[in-house]
C-alpha cells in the first residue's frame, strides 16, 4: 500500500528499480549485516560519523535503540525480501552514514550531517536522503527559532543547500511538529532546494503530526507527501522482524526512493530538473 500510493508498483514492472544512481542514507546507524531484507543490499561505502569508524551498526558506547531508525527507513527505500518487503528503490547503491547520536541533541550532530554530506559528494553520490531533522537542543546548547527557518540560517540546511548547488538532489523528511506548539517544518526541510517530505495516510490524507509550512519566509512547505502512516519496514536486532511506524522519518525514504527510479530511467537530468520533475 505504501509504494501504490505513489505509483511504484507500476515503475518496478516496467524494469525500473534504481539501478545505477547511488543514494546516501543520513541517519543513526544501520544494522543492515544482520536483517534478511537488507543484507544482500549494495553497500558502496558506510562510515559512523558519531565514533569514527567503518561500522554503522551499533558501538559498543550506542543505546541498545540507536540503530532501529536508520535500519527502519533504510528498509523501506532499500529493502528486498520475497513476500516481505519491496524498498521504493531496492536496485540503488548506497552510502551509509551515521551522523545521530540518539542520546542527545547538540550541534555537534549537524557538524556529522554537514561532514557526511561532503563524503557522499566525493564518493559521487546523486540523490541523498535523511530522515533527520533540528529545531530543539539540549540545556547548554542555542535551540532555533522558527524565524531561523529561512532556507540560509541552520548548519544543516545551509549544508544540504550546498549540496545541492554541487549537483546532488536533497531530501529530507519535514518534521513531526504539526501536533507540537512548534507547528511548522524543522531544519534542513527549510532549504531553498532541499525537498522536505511530508506525512500522509493511506487515504492520502495529511497526518496530523506532519510539520506544516510555510518557511519563516513564506515559501511552501513540505515540497511533497508520501504516506507517512503505518509504514512497513525492517525492525533491528531481529534478522526476520518486522514493524509498522509513523512518522515524516518513514515518507522521505520513499519519496528519495522515486527520485531514484526517475534517475535510472533517465540518468541525463541535471539536479535540479529531478527536483522540478
Amino acid at each position: 500500500g505504501q509504494l501504490q500510493l505513489s505509483e511504484i508498483p507500476i515503475v518496478h514492472s516496467k524494469g525500473f528499480t534504481g539501478e545505477g544512481v547511488l543514494l546516501g542514507l543520513l541517519d543513526t546507524g544501520f544494522d543492515w549485516k544482520n536483517h534478511e531484507s537488507l543484507v544482500n543490499t549494495n553497500i558502496i561505502s558506510e562510515y559512523d560519523f558519531v565514533f569514527k569508524d567503518s561500522s554503522t551498526a551499533n558501538d559498543s558506547s550506542d543505546l541498545p535503540d540507536q540503530h532501529f531508525h536508520g535500519t527502519l527507513v533504510f528498509s523501506i527505500v532499500g529493502g528486498l525480501k520475497d513476500s516481505s518487503l519491496i524498498g521504493s528503490a531496492f536496485g540503488s547503491d548506497f552510502l551509509l552514514a551515521k551522523t545521530e547520536y540518539v542520546g542527545s541533541e547538540t550541534h555537534m550532530e549537524e557538524d556529522n550531517y554537514a561532514a557526511a554530506l561532503e563524503w557522499m559528494e566525493r564518493k559521487g553520490v546523486d540523490i541523498t536522503s535523511s530522515s533527520l531533522g533540528y529545531s530543539i537542543f539540549d540545556p547548554g546548547q542555542f535551540s532555533y527559532a522558527y524565524s531561523d527557518m529561512d532556507g540560509q540560517t541552520t548548519i544543516v540546511t545551509r549544508a544540504a543547500e550546498l549540496a545541492f548547488r554541487r549537483g546532488v538532489v536533497t531530501f529530507t523528511s519535514a518534521g513531526n511538529e504539526g501536533g507540537d506548539p512548534w507547528f511548522y517544518i524543522i531544519a534542513p526541510a527549510d532549504g531553498f532546494n532541499t525537498l522536505g517530505i511530508g506525512a500522509v495516510n493511506n487515504n492520502n490524507q495529511v497526518a496530523g503530526f506532519s510539520s506544516r509550512g510555510p518557511t519563516f519566509d513564506g515559501r511552501i512547505k513540505p515540497d511533497l507527501v508520501t504516506q507517512g502512516v503505518s509504514v512497513y519496514g525492517a525492525q533491528a536486532g531481529s534478522f526476520s522482524g518486522y514493524i509498522n511506524a509513523s512518522g515524516t522519518s518513514v515518507a522521505a525514504p520513499i519519496a528519495s526512493g522515486i527520485a531514484a527510479l526517475l534517475l535510472s530511467a533517465h540518468p541525463h537530468l541535471k539536479n535540479t530538473q529531478v527536483r522540478n520533475i
